[in-house]
């Protein structure tokens, strides 16, 4: 990737206008608690506003990665017992022998 030439001299005014920025805003009534809380996402912003990835030459370097096959933990199910349900419940519980035949 080539950069331009003034590349640093931007990342740097755009660092000192986020400080400046949160040096402001912790003076506003309200929004040092917030300011506090948004901290991690400023510092992880601040590398990627230079061109950077934190841990770019780890994951490039790493050997691309292959998908398992997913196996079934489950043993396979047995044969579905055949059980009445529902209306056929009903039907199989009233029903009783036959009369005798005449």
């Amino acid at each position: 990737m080539t950069r331009r030439p003034h590349h640093g001299l931007r990342v740097a005014i755009a660092a000192a206008v986020m400080a400046g920025l949160w040096l402001a805003g912790l003076h506003v009534g309200g929004l040092d608690i917030g300011l506090l809380f948004l901290a991690p996402a400023f510092l992880l912003l601040l590398p990627l506003l230079a061109g950077r990835y934190v841990g770019e030459r780890v994951l490039a370097a790493a050997p691309p990665a292959r998908r398992a096959v997913v196996r079934a933990l489950r043993p396979p199910r047995p044969a579905a017992l055949l059980v009445p349900r529902g209306g056929l419940l009903v039907g199989c519980s009233l029903a009783g022998r036959a009369p005798p035949a005449v």
